[in-house]
């Protein structure tokens, strides 16, 4: 299917939480960038990456105004891959997040399950990065290769390509959190959440 043009995407849970299945992810190719959030609320919370390159966070810690984050390739000349960020979310609290509806199934929105009970961890950590189509190779190295016991998604609906790769297991997560915060932690240079040359953002909700 082409990238080109207008998609949007949701990322739905397979089981039910509070007798719904939920949103975890929205995805929007729009002809400005692409616009998504991953485990959130959608509380108006998003990050946009302009067809400029530049990237913007949009949520309750920025007021709800987009404010720079970043920039890299102009999406038109995307090459490689790039991460976006980490997101974790809780099993146990999925009932908050928007329950899908049946419109959300109908018309030209893309549709992805997944089923985050095949990990025992009530927490799950979700990385999310671009893909430029057919260099799946280059997330193949030993140096940039994911936990053991992790699962990745592709999903090629959208260019640059959307690679989500969930960790679930409490040895393996990025993100975990303890009774006053969270800890953070270092697999390689593709999967670390407390790298000492990169200055971190985090947001909690809930």
């Amino acid at each position: 299917m082409s990238g080109n043009g207008k998609k949007k995407l949701y990322l739905i849970t397979k089981q039910r939480y509070a007798n719904s299945q939920r949103k975890i992810a929205f995805f929007s190719k729009q002809r400005n960038g692409l616009y998504f959030e991953v485990g959130g609320f959608f509380i108006g919370s998003h990050t946009s990456y302009h067809k400029d390159g530049n990237i913007f966070r949009t949520s309750p810690a920025t007021g709800k105004r987009p404010v720079i984050s970043g920039n890299h390739l102009p999406l038109d000349k995307f090459m490689g891959w790039f991460q976006l960020g980490t997101s974790m979310v809780r099993k146990s609290a999925l009932g908050a997040n928007p329950a899908v509806k049946q419109k959300d199934l109908k018309g030209k929105t893309i549709v992805h399950e997944t089923d985050l009970e095949t990990f025992p961890s009530d927490t799950i950590n979700i990385i999310i990065e671009l893909l430029e189509p057919g260099k799946e190779a280059l997330l193949t190295t030993p140096s940039v290769a994911p936990p053991h016991e992790s699962e990745t998604t592709t999903i090629r609906d959208i260019e640059p390509w959307i690679v989500l790769t969930f960790l679930g297991h409490d040895h393996n997560l990025l993100i975990k959190p303890i009774e006053d915060g969270f800890t953070v932690s270092h697999f390689n240079s593709r999967f670390s959440t407390n790298r000492k040359d990169v200055e971190y953002t985090y947001e909690a909700y809930g």
